[in-house]
């Protein structure tokens, strides 16, 4: 507490996360303000290693705090300033997870800093004509590593909309730009373990984020939804997703095991945070292993940089492909209706998800015996 309040002193305003790691192993960053550009990031093997650490980085980080915070005035010219006002606005956005926050503070930090050099470029220079060939030139200079270059263009993708819908651009120039990485699902040689099967699947059918995905109870499972009373917020949270055929299908598959939860591990037990973790990381790893071992030391499966979160935009496409409405899958997933439609444009096509809709409302007449209209 002492340090904390020594350094608050020191760099008045300074941001600072600390976070636990796995295997014991602990991190800090430092923001020169809430939502600012990043002065400090430091990871350790434990708090006084990381304590050691930051005394031989503050000097450095005092310096780059100086000079982040030497302009008094508010940038409105140049894009800089419109990331740092961007990041303060998406601290507030409870609807934005923490993970996804850290990813895109990340990537626009890199834009705006001197490798991305878009730091400098004024706000109205993204009204050119030129604009969208341009950012999608800069893209492509990372594309040595395809899924970090596309990240990085739909951070600053997020930002230029964000600047339109304030009235800031007249348009974003790279809304719905083409993506460099493809992932190859043809291209996946993996035999992963049952357990592991039936997690990876309830999680692309079913929305559920990694904490409740583990603790997912099996008598929250109804004839036509899941519905649970969690134990957030007092229990005022509720989650309700209806079981499409797919999410049916997927339940009806579960190995059999004694334990409450839905899920279980190999031993019996309910899954742990860690333990999902490591499990995604071995199939990673063994899928890679097999993949070598048939195409030679260069093969890839298309999956190394895959994460449970990637799955929920899975199961929001399968959510529109089973006929869902936009606004229903953004509740299901607790998104933006933004997101979800971005989600739509890029994965699935105008005719699937009318098709989808039909098959719903046939559905919908069997049971019921009326005719619906769409």
């Amino acid at each position: 507490m002492t340090e904390a309040v020594q350094i608050s002193a020191m760099l008045p305003g300074v941001h600072r996360v600390r976070k636990r790691l796995a295997a014991g192993r602990v991190a800090e960053y430092w923001y020169a303000w809430r939502g600012g550009p990043q002065i400090l990031g430091l990871t350790a093997g434990n708090d006084a290693a990381l304590a050691r650490a930051i005394a031989r980085e503050l000097v450095a980080a005092s310096r780059r705090y100086d000079e982040h915070t030497r302009a008094a005035a508010p940038d409105t010219v140049t894009f800089y300033g419109l990331v740092t006002r961007y990041l303060l606005a998406m601290e507030e956005d409870t609807s934005i997870g923490e993970r996804t926050k850290s990813d895109r503070r990340k990537h626009l930090d890199f834009a705006r800093g001197p490798d991305g050099k878009l730091g400098a470029m004024e706000i109205r220079a993204f009204e050119s004509r030129k604009a969208r060939g341009f950012l999608i030139g800069w893209r492509d200079g990372f594309s040595k590593t395809p899924k970090t270059a596309d990240d990085r263009l739909g951070a600053v993708s997020t930002v230029l909309s964000w600047a339109a819908d304030r009235g800031e651009l007249a348009a974003n120039p790279v809304k719905e730009f083409p993506r460099i990485y493809r992932v190859n699902r043809a291209e996946i040689i993996w035999q992963p373990q049952p357990e592991f099967v039936a997690a990876f699947e309830l999680a692309a059918t079913s929305g559920l984020r990694e904490s409740d995905l583990i603790r997912l109870p099996k008598n929250a499972i109804g004839k036509d939804a899941i519905v649970w009373h969690t134990g957030k917020s007092r229990g005022r949270r509720t989650i309700v997703i209806p079981i499409t055929p797919r999410l049916r299908a997927c339940l009806a598959a579960m190995p059999k095991h004694d334990a409450t939860t839905v899920l279980a591990s190999s031993k019996g037990t309910p899954w742990k945070l860690a333990g999902l973790a490591a499990a995604l990381r071995r199939q990673r790893l063994h899928a890679l292993e097999k993949a070598q071992e048939r195409r030679g030391p260069d093969a890839t499966t298309g999956i190394e940089g895959l994460r449970w979160h990637d799955l929920r935009g899975t199961a929001a496409t399968n959510f529109l492909l089973d006929g869902l409405e936009l606004d229903q899958v953004a509740l299901i997933v607790g998104w933006s209706l933004t997101r979800v439609r971005e989600i739509a444009a890029r994965y699935v096509s105008g005719e699937a998800m009318g098709l989808a809709m039909v098959r719903r409302l046939q559905q919908r007449k069997r049971r019921t015996g009326t005719e619906q209209k769409l």
